[in-house]
Formats: structure tokens, C-alpha cells, sequence
């Protein structure tokens, strides 16, 4: 009787790859869904998930859960948690490399007044 052997690279439960670590980002368009949704301000939602970077999608979502049940649905109180909470684990523009970073150049000249 002849025996046959499967390579490892050729055996289908051996041979997966490992899981995507890839997170999908925010961006602004789905700012505007969670401005929508929630009803969270676009200032809000951009201070806490766009930092460098930017929240992941699902992450995000949970946190605006997470701030309107402890606004008690209050949309104003949840911008408020929601940048506390980003504050506080120094995410989004509280990230100290943006705080810290270049002041910001337009054609190589600062912008004045700003």
C-alpha cells in the first residue's frame, strides 16, 4: 500500500496565514457618520479619533457608544467625554507628537493670525 504525504505548504489546515493585525481607519467621511449616528460634534469626533493614526473603525464606534451612555444621551456631554477621554490617554490632537510637532507651513511660509 502506498502512503502519501502532503507538504505543508499544499495542506490546507497547516498552511493558513496568520491573521491581518490591519485595522480599518477613520476617516472624514465616516466622521460624518458618526456625527449622524451619534449625533457627537464633528469637532469632538475629529479632536479624539483623528490623531497619527487615526482610530481604528470599530474602536471608534465603541467610544462614541461608551461617551452617549455616560452623557445619558446628551450629544453635547458626549463631545465632552469623548475629548476627556482622548485627553487623557493622550490621543487624536492631544497626541503629544502632534502638540509637539512643526507648526504648520503653507508653501513654506506659517500661517499668521492663526
Amino acid at each position: 500500500m502506498a502512503t502519501h504525504t502532503i507538504s505543508p505548504a499544499g495542506d490546507p489546515f497547516t498552511a493558513r496565514e496568520a491573521p491581518s493585525t490591519r485595522h480599518h481607519r477613520v476617516d472624514e467621511d465616516f466622521l460624518e457618520l458618526l456625527e449622524d449616528d451619534f449625533g457627537i460634534s464633528q469637532y469632538a469626533l475629529w479632536s479624539a479619533l483623528m490623531g497619527v493614526p487615526a482610530a481604528p473603525k470599530r474602536e471608534a464606534i465603541s467610544l462614541c457608544e461608551w461617551a452617549i451612555r455616560a452623557a445619558h444621551g446628551d450629544a453635547d456631554e458626549a463631545g465632552d467625554a469623548l475629548r476627556a477621554w482622548a485627553r487623557k490617554h493622550k490621543v487624536g490632537v492631544y497626541d503629544p507628537r502632534m502638540q509637539d510637532g512643526e507648526p504648520v507651513t503653507f508653501g513654506g511660509y506659517e500661517a499668521r493670525g492663526v
